[in-house]
């Protein structure tokens, strides 16, 4: 994860809107006040969630154009690393987020929502093998559960990378849906390429994407969803299928061996094709 990130546009508004008041069963916060969800729920220590977050941030307003009026949409939203720092950013605009777990949907409902009323949590019943494994949907077939051409900025952070072809295929053609005209988004993958594929070769990468499983590589043959990768022009396809332009070029992340890279993982970028 790279140390620095300018977050000047984020700081600038950090604290404005920090509300108080709310009972005391609803609060979790760290020494300096910041939002933070307990260790049991997130997946990440509690430096790196709220580092990851206001990065992430910065990636979204400098890569992918979001400005505080956005109507945003946060596929596979989690515990709110990404919902927290944006509670501080939106405004004018509108959040919602939809994610597998019902309890991480429950505590982002109970700590941001009271405090956002314009944040929106959405449980998705779908199966997971790894992360929601008696979900009763198919990804292949859940349908967002918004309207159609709702949103001007959509993110997937930690989500593809987690997912079959098919499932991104049809996920991509859902986003496409609830994107109004001129909407934007800012993704992550695992993206294969020349570079990248030497790097796991040589076992420099931080994943052995070695094993082909689902249209893609896992380096986890008996689980599959820890960790996918796709060849650049296979992604390139899928974001052409669903009706989706890409924005080059990709922003190739650290993973594959690559010291400058802007992200832990390939950051894509794109619009609703025209």
């Amino acid at each position: 994860m790279p140390s620095s990130v300018d977050k000047s546009i984020y700081l600038a508004k950090a604290g404005v809107r920090r509300l108080r008041g709310l009972p005391a069963d609803l609060l979790s916060s760290d020494e300096d006040g910041r939002l933070t969800p307990p260790r049991s729920l997130s997946f990440v220590g509690r430096g790196d969630f709220h580092q990851a977050g206001d990065e992430y941030l910065g990636h979204f307003q400098q890569l992918g154009g979001l400005v505080p009026e956005d109507a945003i949409l946060d596929m596979g939203c989690g515990i709110g690393r990404m919902a927290i720092p944006l509670m501080d950013f939106v405004d004018g605009g509108s959040y919602a987020g939809f994610d597998v777990s019902k309890s991480m949907i429950r505590w982002c409902e109970r700590n941001i929502t009271t405090r956002r009323p314009d944040f929106r949590f959405d449980w998705a019943p779908v199966h997971n093998r790894k992360y929601n494994p008696f979900g009763s949907v198919a990804d292949t077939d859940y349908r967002f559960p918004y309207a159609d051409g709702s949103f001007d900025f959509a993110l997937a952070t930690s989500l593809f990378t987690h997912m079959s072809r098919d499932a991104i295929q049809h996920y991509l053609v859902e986003l496409a849906r609830v994107l109004r005209p001129g909407g934007r988004f800012l993704v992550t993958f695992f993206v294969l390429t020349e570079d990248s594929k030497r790097a796991v070769a040589d076992r420099r990468a931080a994943y052995e994407f070695v094993h082909p499983v689902d249209g893609g590589f896992t380096f986890d043959p008996r689980q599959p969803e820890a960790a996918m990768a796709f060849d650049a022009e296979v992604v390139e396809e899928m974001l052409r299928t669903a009706g989706l332009s890409l924005k080059s070029p990709i922003h190739y992340g650290q993973w594959g061996a690559n010291p400058g890279g802007v992200a832990g993982q390939d950051i894509v970028v794109g619009s609703l094709a025209t």
